[in-house]
């Protein structure tokens, strides 16, 4: 499948607004966990699970699409650099509370999470909903600019 055939997917049961702004705190927080959770594991002097697992899911989302990698890389070395300085604790109360928010997302929108009927949504989540996210700050930081030159 290409990148539009998941997101037009993807977005099919994410359409409500509340389901989308519980995706948008709920997604990093599920990574956040995954990250603090898997810096635990390590691999070698320099290498734990957390790095090992975000760089095979850039090369995915690189195939996938150029711009969502560079996009998910940026997001994903801020997480993994928060992740790494918190207990386990902590990133699992991240994990469990970005699960929170997914269900309560679907629940409003009355919706199952894709993910139930393919497996490959969960690894689609992060690279749309932060494509979605820069996209929306893009698109505002760009207005922003057009009033002030216009002005």
């Amino acid at each position: 499948m290409t990148k539009t055939d998941l997101f037009r997917e993807y977005a099919s049961y994410h359409a409500d607004r509340r389901n989308r702004v519980c995706h948008a705190f709920g997604i990093p927080l599920i990574v956040l966990g995954i990250f603090g959770l898997g810096h635990l594991m390590r691999l070698g002097p320099f290498i734990d699970l957390a790095a090992v697992a975000a760089v095979a899911l850039l090369i995915y989302y690189a195939v996938l699409d150029r711009r969502g990698a560079v996009i998910t890389l940026i997001v994903f070395v801020i997480l993994y650099f928060v992740a790494i300085r918190l207990s386990w604790q902590v990133s699992l109360g991240a994990f469990i509370l970005g699960w929170g928010f997914q269900f309560l997302g679907h629940k409003l929108e009355g919706a199952k999470p894709k993910f139930f009927e393919n497996l490959i949504y969960l690894l689609i989540g992060p690279l749309y909903v932060f494509e979605e996210i820069f996209g929306a700050m893009a698109a505002t930081t760009s207005k922003e600019f057009s009033l002030r030159v216009r002005r």
